[in-house]
């Protein structure tokens, strides 16, 4: 990577059933990014969605799209209208079986790609009868990393965060940044958790890490829903680079800096000394 690349993560919350307003903000907040210099923008796990894994799978069954579907179009126009790659979570509508929870790349030459499939589908919570195993199928175990100007993206859709061997595939897969499309809610976590969690993969593999979260509390399903993942970034030697106030709907950018990651992987051990086992094997894109 010969320069510093600009990427962007946008918050984005809360959703309805109408699908529609949240696709006019992250057009509005793709474009701003774009406007900032942003190459990449990334938006949350399944962000113009409502949270719905407690709810009756076959309720809910219609929210999932085709390639062709109304998301895709909306997010590929605003990549080609910007300039700027747009990656995005989806429920991505699979003809054998329950969908995907995928994360999608529009270029602005108006190719989408497949990045990602969830692999670990959390299961439902404490009193709860439903969880996201009931809404979709698990994603094979498998991260590639893909160019994106001049530099090389993973994605990670929310609970796969959790999991540090996604984080060393991905840097396997020669993955500089790591984008996290965050959904929720986690309203069992400790306090801090989530930023550790980040802060900790980004360090131990020398890379970026960005996560796009979605905020706010939703009631679509006649109960609240809390979303409380925090859009922000850490650099490849573990250090905070930026974090958006909750409920704050502007871009968060950061400048992926060439000499920080080389330095990063220069000077920690831990990302070249895996000698466990590969679990995940690294893979070539979906499609």
């Amino acid at each position: 990577m010969a320069a510093h690349f600009l990427a962007a993560a946008l918050p984005i919350g809360p959703a309805g059933r109408d699908p529609a307003p949240l696709w006019r903000e992250a057009e509005a907040g793709i474009a701003a990014a774009a406007r900032a210099g942003a190459g990449l923008v990334v938006l949350p796990e399944l962000f113009a969605l409502p949270y719905v894994a407690a709810e009756a799978p076959g309720d809910w069954a219609v929210l999932a799209e085709s390639l062709d579907g109304p998301t895709v179009t909306v997010i590929r126009a605003a990549a080609m209208e910007s300039g700027a790659a747009v990656l995005f979570g989806m429920a991505l509508a699979n003809d054998s079986g329950r969908p995907f929870n995928a994360a999608l790349l529009a270029r602005p030459d108006g190719r989408v790609e497949v990045l990602a499939h969830k692999i670990h589908l959390p299961p439902a919570g404490p009193g709860e009868p439903y969880g996201e195993p009931d809404h979709f199928s698990p994603g094979e175990p498998a991260v590639c990393s893909v160019e994106i100007g001049p530099v090389r993206v993973a994605a990670l859709i929310c609970y796969d965060r959790r999991f540090p061997e996604c984080w060393r595939a991905a840097a396997q897969a020669g993955a500089e940044v790591v984008a996290v499309l965050v959904g929720g809610p986690a309203p069992s976590d400790p306090q801090g958790l989530y930023a550790a969690e980040l802060q900790a993969s980004a360090r131990a593999n020398a890379v970026y890490a960005l996560a796009a979260a979605r905020f706010g509390t939703e009631t679509v399903t006649g109960r609240p829903v809390r979303h409380d993942g925090e859009t922000l970034a850490f650099g490849p030697d573990g250090a905070l680079l930026a974090r958006a106030a909750r409920a704050d709907r502007r871009p968060l950018s950061v400048a992926i800096d060439p000499e920080r990651l080389a330095k990063a992987r220069e000077t920690n051990a831990t990302a070249a000394r895996l000698r466990l086992p590969r679990q995940f094997e690294v893979a070539s894109c979906l499609n």
